[in-house]
């Protein structure tokens, strides 16, 4: 996609963060905007801060990690946009203390997998035969310098950032191949000023790594 100017863009995790910031980016852009996230009320924010552009921008309070709500959120966001051109797979949450991956709590583990991985894996499957319908598409997953380098303490977020990494490069061949009018890009930031910490899960029985 060269050009955003009368696109579609779909943005998980809007409410703050990166989603928000891309959010009115491609509002001032000239994008129209579907926003997901489960904050309803931060989401409402960014709603406002994207209008006044002459887009339009719809919003839903949607799980990533709930495969059927994601489906039904791409078709919505079909039906009342038209078309859809862009996906951005944002939403992620991480834990507050850190965990070996000996005593990792599974539950923690697998909410983790479950928004940081499954909810790419659920966005990119929704979207991508609205994505194919246009006549340009793209998927966009944010993975993490996370899925780049292993961190101690870090096991549940590296494994969800890694697996993003592999399947976006996995897809971004298959496309290829095909010929598609579809792309993937992964993009992996670094340290951001975002609510991931302030929104993620604390277990005050793990201790720093090296403490007795």
């Amino acid at each position: 996609m060269k050009q955003f100017s009368g696109r579609v863009v779909a943005i998980t995790g809007a409410a703050s963060g990166i989603g928000r910031a891309l959010a009115i980016d491609l509002a001032s852009r000239g994008a129209h905007l579907a926003l997901a996230d489960l904050d309803a009320i931060g989401l409402a924010e960014t709603v406002g801060m994207c209008e006044g552009h002459g887009v339009k921008v719809t919003s839903a309070t949607v799980d990533v990690a709930d495969r059927a709500e994601m489906f039904a959120w791409a078709d919505t966001v079909a039906d009342l946009h038209g078309s859809v051109n862009m996906i951005v797979n944002n939403a992620g949450v991480n834990l507050n203390l850190a965990a070996t991956a000996a005593k990792q709590s599974i539950s923690d583990f697998e909410w983790v997998m479950d928004v940081d991985f499954w909810g790419v894996v659920h966005g990119t499957q929704a979207f991508l035969p609205h994505l194919h319908r246009a006549d340009e598409g793209h998927v966009v997953n944010i993975s993490s310098v996370f899925g780049l380098v292993s961190i101690p303490g870090q096991s549940a977020y590296n494994s969800a950032k890694f697996a993003v990494r592999g399947f976006s490069d996995a897809l971004r061949m298959e496309l290829e191949i095909e010929k598609a009018n579809v792309s993937v890009t992964t993009i992996h930031p670094g340290g951001i000023k975002t609510n991931i910490v302030n929104s993620g899960r604390r277990d005050d029985t793990v201790r720093a790594i090296g403490q007795d």
